[in-house]
């Protein structure tokens, strides 16, 4: 079983379903979790998929949502995030805690996490024991989610670019020794052997391709959040490597002053 918090229009549960595991789907958005219920009725009335409109959060209770009525990936309950581009409308949903979410439908193998802003409040109320095998959320500047996966006891780490599914980050503006050597590597002597040595040294096509990486060939949609677990691309990283490797990439965003764009996941493996 897969729990796919932040259900969306329910690519990522069309994926799951293709691997063979049930879904509970968590959509906070009215419409939206709608729209699932009416593309996935077959797997509902066969039990393999559950629609939830909800929120889950920290604590259960009702709560604000603010509906961003420009791009439907932007609502959230945080109300900075959720009024971007001045058009948005508040909505009172009912949200539960992802204790009470297990409770109710078991410990499920792999969950992902995608509710713009609120995905620290996710593991709230998960425990070391209740934790799920594997786990996926969208990262930002400010909350210390890695930290947190820690404490739950997850020890193997991945993050990968939530636009592309690859690991490599870019080559920041202020890191001229990388970019000056990437020249460098114009250079038909060194092309060769420079391509060997350092990933990010190839071209930006290369080393962070456009298309999204799919190990088995299948065709994530714009909105999909990729695989995950042992399929989601680069090595897994010890608890360690992982909070320097992710240190180093939320500085450089914010050093470029992009933090808002940081639009990372980080995938982990229970011990």
């Amino acid at each position: 079983m897969v729990f796919d918090v932040g259900l969306h229009n329910g690519d990522d549960t069309a994926y799951y379903l293709s691997l063979g595991y049930k879904v509970v789907g968590v959509e906070a958005n009215p419409l939206l979790a709608a729209k699932c219920a009416a593309r996935f009725e077959n797997e509902i009335r066969d039990g393999r998929v559950r629609v939830i409109n909800g929120g889950l959060l920290k604590e259960p209770g009702t709560f604000t949502f603010y509906r961003n009525l420009t791009d439907d990936g932007w609502s959230s309950f945080e109300p900075d995030r959720g009024k971007k581009d001045g058009a948005w409308e508040e909505l009172k949903i009912p949200c539960i805690t992802t204790a009470q979410l297990i409770a109710e439908h078991g410990k499920p193998f792999f969950m992902k996490v995608d509710i713009e802003g609120a995905d620290l409040q996710a593991l709230a109320t998960l425990t070391a024991a209740t934790a799920p095998t594997y786990i996926s959320l969208e990262l930002n500047c400010a909350d210390p989610i890695v930290e947190r996966l820690i404490e739950l006891g997850y020890s193997a780490f991945k993050f990968v670019n939530a636009e592309t599914y690859w690991p490599t980050p870019p080559v920041f503006n202020h890191q001229i020794g990388l970019r000056l050597l990437r020249k460098v590597r114009r250079a038909p002597f060194v092309r060769k052997a420079i391509s060997k040595v350092v990933r990010r040294l190839r071209p930006n096509s290369e080393y962070d391709p456009p298309y999204k990486y799919s190990p088995t060939g299948y065709p994530f949609g714009r909105d999909s959040s990729g695989p995950f677990g042992e399929q989601a691309a680069g090595n897994w990283l010890t608890s360690e490597a992982a909070l320097a490797w992710f240190g180093k990439l939320k500085d450089s965003f914010l050093r470029e002053g992009i933090g808002e764009e940081l639009w990372w996941d980080v995938h982990a493996r229970h011990s």
